[in-house]
């Protein structure tokens, strides 16, 4: 006797109209009943605050003022639906006959408050629950709805787990319930201040209110996305099914979520279709085939959305990453660029670490950072709250291969960084030519570094890196000058002869291994022993660098280790002196350390006369000046 009071009541009340003939009747008289019924009835109390009117032509109609319905015991909201009119219109003979068909229900300015409780259990789940199921107080066939409109109502969430709140205002829907089973929906709403355009349907809304899952759809439409949705729904946001989304903004969407991205570039066009699996607000998408910026994706990814900042976990493979532009800094409204590198005094924009929590293993086909490129890479990344800790655990660059790891510690007012690299096999000519625009060495070698800084911009990491490490290489030429020749060179200073050939386009050295170590201090680069051997030289060297201000100073000591047929001085060697910017550095000879050579050279001939042309000195400078080919 729940429903069925209604329906008795209802037909009553058309009876009373029939015998009157009046067109409008009020019904004051039933407020009491009506809600003692319709409380029963859904388990919940129902409370009519305003009037009520029938009416008859052109079909049977009850109007109901200030109508509401009172949450689940310990709900956020004290009700769950609140509307300001009601108007239910009905057809007259299945009244007559014990059933209440209706032909339309329109609730005008509804505030409908959804809940899901911590337990699990949604509130709208009515009737008397037994084990987490419900009754559906539309399914026995006595109740029947046909069209249900929305005006311009209010529709909020609200997860008890988390504590968070979701609004729909404008709402403005049209639904469709076929025997208590299958509902459509379609219409509009506006969720932060963004229109919206719906489409729904569910194949069995007794089960859904049973809290059980059905099968159904979700279509969005809207200037700032765009997604399908098929498969399973069930309370709490459970799904299982296929998605798809674009968006012409990852980050005007990321700030419609609730999680606004930083000013910067990049995060513009995605596109994303997947089989997705979602409980308790994590989501994970599995063959994924996401389209970012000018970057594919593909692989499997979960969504944590409950912490303050999403939570990222999952393997993917990426064709191509450059980083350069999303280290760039952009304005507010600086949405889809992605082809802009970073000046060197321009901030670095670091702040999107603060925004996700990740722990990922990436397969990267491409990754090109500032000075630095890595043709293919295999990356284990965890990022938590500001700190990104990659682990290279393989990779392929500059025709060799390594390993290594790189920290970002965004979370103070200057973010630090440490990276180790370790390389084999590497082609020093375009290594040199990408990192410090030497051109004219060629060969295989191997590369350690260990280095760290900290800078708001590239100039400032420069000016505050330091570390250690070492370079070697094998196999190698150098072109712009033939070292043997400038080895017979320093050996023909005694007789004043000049060797032709030695420097030029065409002069090319062979050496054996060119090694090098040094230590990072303050941006300045100190070289303690550098060493080149071929067949007829070998050359000792030592110095300094200045990355920030591309300074160079070293002195170089070259060595015979052959002597020409007819010359006896041939351990007498000429140092000289490298200085000033490293696009065109001054070279000159070491007077006092030549002196010192040719005086012990010559103290060992006795009194043999020796004849040292002055424009001799001059001639390694400029030997040299060719070799490194003002680089």
């Amino acid at each position: 006797m729940t429903r069925r009071r209604i329906v008795l009541f209802a037909a009553a009340a058309v009876v009373l109209g029939l015998g009157g003939a009046a067109l409008l009747v009020p019904l004051s008289s039933l407020r009491g009943p009506i809600e003692a019924a319709a409380s029963r009835a859904l388990d919940r109390e129902v409370r009519i605050g305003g009037s009520l009117h029938l009416t008859l032509f052109p079909e049977v109609g009850i109007s109901l003022k200030d109508v509401a319905i009172a949450n689940s015991a310990g709900a956020h909201d004290p009700d769950m639906v609140r509307v300001g009119k009601i108007v239910v219109g009905a057809r007259l003979m299945p009244l007559l006959l014990g059933r209440l068909v209706t032909t339309k229900i329109v609730l005008k300015e509804p505030a409908i408050h959804l809940e899901l409780g911590k337990d699990g259990v949604a509130n709208w789940q009515f009737g008397k629950r037994t084990q987490g199921t419900a009754e559906n107080p539309f399914s026995d066939g006595r109740l029947g709805v046909k069209d249900v409109r929305i005006e311009n109502g209010e529709v909020t969430y609200f997860d008890a787990a988390s504590g968070t709140t979701k609004t729909l205002s404008a709402v403005s829907l049209s639904l469709e319930l076929a025997e208590g089973r299958k509902l459509t929906l379609d219409g509009t709403a506006t969720h932060a201040a963004v229109p919206l355009k719906l489409a729904a349907s569910l194949d069995d809304l007794d089960g859904f209110i049973k809290g059980g899952a059905s099968a159904g759809q979700v279509q969005i439409r809207s200037a700032i996305v765009n997604t399908d949705f098929a498969g399973r729904l069930a309370a709490g946001g459970t799904i299982d099914g296929n998605i798809s989304l674009n968006a012409p903004s990852l980050r005007r969407l990321a700030a419609w979520a609730g999680h606004p991205l930083p000013p910067g570039n990049g995060f513009g066009a995605i596109t994303l279709t997947a089989v997705v699996a979602g409980k308790n607000d994590v989501y994970t998408l599995s063959n994924a085939n996401i389209a970012l910026d000018r970057m594919k994706l593909a692989g499997t990814l979960a969504i944590d959305t409950r912490p303050e900042v999403p939570a990222l976990n999952g393997s993917l493979t990426v064709d191509r990453v450059d980083a350069r532009p999303y280290l760039a800094p952009g304005g507010a409204d600086d949405v889809a660029k992605a082809t802009t590198a970073p000046d060197a005094n321009a901030p670095l924009a670091l702040g999107a670490l603060k925004n996700a929590d990740a722990d990922l293993k990436l397969s990267v086909g491409g990754l090109v950072l500032p000075d630095f490129a890595i043709d293919r890479a295999a990356i284990v990344a965890l990022l938590k709250k500001g700190i990104l800790q990659a682990q290279l655990t393989s990779f392929s660059a500059y025709g060799g291969a390594g390993k290594g790891n790189l920290t970002v510690d965004s979370t103070g007012s200057v973010p630090t960084f440490r990276a180790v690299i370790d390389m084999n096999g590497v082609n020093v000519q375009t290594f040199l030519a990408e990192m410090a625009g030497v051109r004219r060495m060629a060969g295989s070698g191997a590369i350690h570094v260990d280095v760290a800084t900290r800078g708001q911009s590239r100039i400032e990491m420069l000016r505050n890196l330091s570390g250690k490490g070492s370079l070697t290489v094998a196999g190698g030429t150098i072109t712009g000058a033939d070292l043997t020749a400038v080895a017979r060179l320093v050996q023909s200073t005694v007789t004043g002869q000049f060797l032709t050939g030695a420097i030029g386009e065409n002069a090319r050295t062979s050496f054996g291994t060119l090694s090098a170590s040094f230590t990072i201090q303050g941006g300045v680069v100190r070289v303690g022993a550098l060493r080149l051997v071929n067949p007829v030289v070998e050359m000792t060297g030592a110095g300094t660098i200045n990355l920030a201000t591309r300074q160079i100073d070293f002195r170089f000591e070259p060595h015979a280790l052959q002597g020409v047929p007819g010359l006896n001085l041939v351990d007498i060697g000429i140092p000289f002196t490298v200085r000033g910017s490293w696009d065109n550095p001054s070279f000159a000879p070491d007077a006092a350390g030549l002196a010192k050579g040719i005086v012990g050279t010559v103290g060992g001939l006795g009194n043999k006369a020796v004849d040292l042309p002055g424009a001799v000195l001059k001639a390694p400078g400029d030997a040299l000046k060719s070799l490194f080919g003002g680089n």
